[in-house]
């Protein structure tokens, strides 16, 4: 890879710097991806302001306004951006320039406690209108690359990490890129996905991520596209919300033979895509019954225990009578619990049961043998006590 001068900062206006319409943190659908000529447009920006600021996306810009409004802008992380016609698309930065867009705004708005009008608030607002930027020339062979290591660095190790939906979505698309030669076309398609250890390899070498976790997320992604795919006539039920879920089940070899997992294609059969809609999203009239990924009364945990220790009754109690899995994996557990004891009883009978009386030497039972009898004519009260055969 060229070596990128990282080094020269611009002062770029505030109002010539871009969000990314395509940020990771959106974690968008390829075919939903906003084309470079378009990224300026004012209702994408709009919308990407949006999305940056909606509470349910816990992007926290709200606490990094607070901490500007009170010490003003410290730059402990440098802004990268690309040149963008006239203006700059900001590469790593969004929520830092989001932040300060919304200062700005609610200044201009007047909105109270935003008023900025004494001398220390004209300085923050002086200091906002223009903000050192790295530039990365993209036209430099290379750059494309090192655009990626920035946030592959940034989000996939300890610094910001991303949440697990956005950083799987993000090395998705980079392996996806890999492993269609860098035809857009071919990646945007999920049917062309098939893992390969040494695209995923190359993924991880890229972001310093470990190579399990390339493909824990992409084949993790792949299954959520499948989803939102077989969902298509649903908007809005699977969410990122459901992705813990997929994760959990994904992670439990009794639901990936449950929903027919194909290792490979990542991706479940159709008719095993078609009992999660129905158990997790709860399709055709039906209420969800698999809620969440491992809390609460029906969790997909739960119901992987069901499936690994129930019986098919069992399940059809979950699938179809729509019974709550930890209600049915308690019951599970006690029937578990008892056919336990039973072995157990069976297996002491059979080894008392060896036992050649007629063995026994004309000293009869040594001391330590005495005291094992006791210890088990103990046991075998208590047993007996508990049983209410001790009357």
């Amino acid at each position: 890879m060229s070596q990128i001068n990282l080094e020269e900062e611009s002062l770029i206006k505030i109002s010539d710097l871009l969000l990314d319409p395509n940020n990771p943190r959106f974690s968008k659908h390829l075919d939903d991806i906003t084309p470079v000529e378009r990224v300026e447009d004012e209702d994408i920006q709009a919308s990407a302001y949006a999305q940056m600021n909606d509470p349910i996306n816990h992007f926290q810009v709200d606490e990094l306004v607070e901490a500007i409004m009170a010490d003003g802008f410290i730059q402990v992380d440098k802004i990268f951006v690309k040149k963008i016609n006239s203006k700059y698309l900001i590469i790593e930065g969004n929520r830092r320039i989001t932040a300060i867009k919304k200062i700005l705004k609610n200044n201009e708005n007047k909105v109270k406690g935003f008023e900025l009008l004494d001398d220390q608030g004209k300085a923050l607002k002086n200091q906002l209108l223009k903000i050192p930027c790295i530039v990365i020339d993209t036209t430099k062979k290379g750059a494309e690359d090192m655009v990626r290591k920035i946030l592959g660095l940034r989000h996939h190790g300890s610094i910001l990490p991303w949440k697990p939906l956005p950083a799987a979505f993000n090395l998705y698309q980079e392996y996806m890129a890999e492993h269609c030669s860098r035809d857009i076309d071919k990646a945007k398609n999920p049917e062309n996905f098939l893992y390969s250890p040494t695209v995923a390899k190359k993924v991880s070498a890229m972001f310093s991520v470990r190579l399990s976790d390339v493909r824990e997320k992409i084949r993790l992604y792949r299954v959520y596209l499948q989803l939102l795919e077989a969902s298509r006539n649903h908007p809005h039920v699977v969410s990122s919300d459901s992705f813990s879920m997929i994760e959990e089940t994904l992670g439990r070899t009794a639901l990936r033979n449950y929903f027919e997992y194909d290792e490979n294609k990542s991706i479940f059969s159709e008719e095993g895509i078609e009992k999660i809609l129905d158990l997790y999203f709860g399709l055709r009239g039906k209420e969800a019954v698999i809620t969440e990924a491992s809390a609460g009364s029906s969790n997909v945990r739960d119901f992987a225990f069901v499936i690994a220790e129930g019986t098919p009754e069992d399940i059809d109690r979950i699938a179809k009578d729509r019974d709550k899995a930890g209600t049915v994996k308690a019951e599970v557990e006690t029937k578990r619990s008892y056919r336990s004891l039973q072995n157990t009883l069976e297996l002491v009978l059979n080894e008392l049961n060896k036992i050649n009386l007629g063995e026994i030497g004309a000293d009869g039972f040594a001391p330590n043998e005495m005291q094992r009898i006791t210890d088990i004519d103990k046991k075998m009260t208590q047993l007996k006590r508990a049983a209410g055969l001790d009357k």
